[in-house]
């Protein structure tokens, strides 16, 4: 199975000062290594204040390492390559109505990763969109709706949709 995902004794510290000369220091992740290969699931678990979300943001780029390298499709990622991690990497939130934009129709949400990464047309843009909402369980019609017009699960299925419809164009050859 090909590697999707290697981490290398990824860490974090957080450095602070806490008077005119004392440092403080805390290491929120110490070197976690781990390998995520195609139609494997990785769940990562911990206690609160484990460095779970740390992790989780190191992965998506909102947060610098302090050591290690992440690989994804054996290219390595350095913070602040957005363009390449944006394309490979989608967060999904435990409580998606935070990540939704609650002004835009779900079609326009699905939309704006499809004209930043695609050449694609309005046309084929529409029947990819309309496509991903199916193969998440939702309807053509959810496309004009708004976020808050949705159920919990429906949410939760949306804030997947970017991901299917990336494993899709992959699984193509794109």
């Amino acid at each position: 199975m090909e590697t999707l995902l290697e981490v290398r004794n990824l860490g974090k510290t957080f450095r602070y000062r806490t008077g005119l000369f004392r440092r403080q220091h805390v290491e929120a992740v110490k070197s976690v290594s781990f390998t995520l290969r195609e139609r494997q699931t990785l769940a990562i678990i911990g206690e609160n204040g484990s460095g779970k979300s740390t992790l989780a943001k190191m992965l998506s780029g909102m947060v610098a390492p302090t050591e290690g390298e992440i690989l994804i499709d054996d290219h390595p990622l350095t913070f602040g390559d957005y363009g390449y991690r944006s394309q490979r990497i989608r967060m999904i939130f435990q409580d998606p109505s935070t990540s939704l934009n609650p002004r835009q129709r779900i079609s326009q949400i699905l939309e704006f990763p499809l004209r930043l990464n695609t050449d694609l047309s309005a046309e084929d843009r529409e029947k990819r969109i309309i496509a991903t909402l199916r193969q998440v369980g939702l309807l053509r019609d959810h496309a004009g709706y708004y976020p808050h017009m949705l159920a919990p699960g429906q949410k939760q299925r949306l804030g997947l949709a970017p991901r299917v419809d990336f494993a899709t164009q992959s699984d193509c050859g794109r």
